[in-house]
């Protein structure tokens, strides 16, 4: 009996290893693909570290093809991993800004400004913002907009317009305006802009 489990054992493991492939699973396909790229990698950092690279870059490129005829039982047991979950952060950076009369006074994480930082960032409260942000037609915006709006005049009682906006950048870019909603005087009533 533990011959048999002990081959099981090896298959199952084998199977595992394949199909996540633990440190090869962010390399890209095309990786050392071509001579120049090749010689390039050698050239900045030797010809030991280009012969592994280009064998983690075989092995990855031989080993998508297994692992996804293998790795079908995945998503039914709910075990499905990402190896590189955190290995960059997010491709885009989303910001929440308030502004009150052109003046910004909030931004997610600006040391700066830091107005009514503490309810932005509750726990609660933290993932409406964030999906302000990340949907222009999200479902909670003109709630938390309003809230925003009467929060805003009531630390400042002399605003004439609050403009909430969504700024998104790609890492070490500067950050643009994605869409905002403005409340001017007399009316506060919330409107949608897009850029």
């Amino acid at each position: 009996m533990k011959t048999p489990k002990a081959i099981i054992l090896t298959v199952v493991y084998l199977i595992l290893l394949i199909v996540a492939a633990p440190g090869i699973s962010f390399l890209k396909p095309s990786l050392l693909r071509t001579e120049k790229a090749r010689s390039e990698f050698r050239d900045d950092y030797g010809p030991f570290f280009e012969r592994v690279a280009r064998a983690a870059a075989d092995l990855h490129r031989a080993q998508r093809p297994v692992a996804q005829a293998l790795g079908g039982f995945q998503p039914i047991f709910r075990v499905r991993q990402s190896w590189h979950l955190y290995r960059d952060g997010p491709s885009t950076i989303r910001r929440m800004e308030v502004r009150v009369d052109g003046e910004p006074v909030y931004r997610t994480l600006d040391p700066a400004l830091r107005w009514s930082e503490d309810i932005f960032r509750n726990r609660r409260i933290r993932p409406m913002a964030e999906t302000l942000v990340k949907k222009p037609r999200a479902k909670n915006r003109a709630g938390l907009g309003r809230y925003i709006v009467d929060r805003a005049r009531a630390d400042f009682p002399d605003a004439e317009v609050v403009e909430i906006r969504s700024l998104w950048a790609r890492r070490g870019q500067e950050a643009t305006t994605h869409h905002r909603m403005i409340a001017s005087a007399p009316s506060w009533t919330l409107e949608d802009v897009r850029r």
